[in-house]
């Protein structure tokens, strides 16, 4: 058994603590790489959980958009069309952070909003009787009109205008606000 001088024997405990010291630093700063690489800003703070952005529209005529999350924040803007759509970009709690289509943003309590897919018209189109450029022209659309999404799919979407009848076809996806591409 080898035997170690009392200064030999100070050195190699100053030696361990040395490399206690660097394992720890070492290891929180692994760590942290680990978490940096790992850690994602949320857009939901106790939210619904589904996927942000997405689509929506208003449940009544009349909607107060806020400032902030909450009643206690002062109105921003009031909306005035049941059914206009509008895009969810965060969540908090019972509030939406919602888009319009000309880019006014604020808060919108979840029981004022609606799952019902709406649209609106974003340029001059042709309502078609199929989803292809060859079908039979239905109606002419202009800018702004709103209108239900029944669904989309290759580019185009099938939608419903109800005015003094009811007007059901097919126009491209890039033509309309509120798709699921949008």
């Amino acid at each position: 058994m080898l035997k170690l001088t009392n200064l030999e024997n100070k050195f190699y405990v100053k030696l361990r603590k040395s490399l206690n010291t660097i394992t720890i630093i070492l290891f929180i700063f692994g760590c942290q790489d680990a978490f940096s690489k790992s850690y994602k800003i949320k857009d939901s703070i106790n939210g619904s959980g589904l996927k942000i952005p997405r689509m929506v529209s208003l449940k009544n005529s009349l909607t107060y958009m806020r400032t902030g999350p909450g009643k206690e924040f002062p109105v921003a803007f009031e909306l005035h069309q049941k059914g206009y759509p509008l895009k969810i970009v965060a969540e908090f709690n019972n509030w939406r952070k919602v888009n319009t289509y000309d880019n006014i943003s604020g808060w919108i309590h979840t029981q004022l909003l609606s799952s019902l897919k709406t649209g609106l018209i974003i340029k001059g189109t042709v309502l078609k009787a199929i989803p292809s450029y060859s079908g039979k022209t239905k109606a002419k659309l202009l800018p702004k009109l709103l209108v239900k999404i029944d669904k989309c799919k290759r580019n185009w979407c099938k939608i419903r205008i109800t005015k003094d009848k009811v007007y059901v076809g097919w126009i491209k996806e890039d033509s309309i606000w509120g798709s699921t591409k949008n």
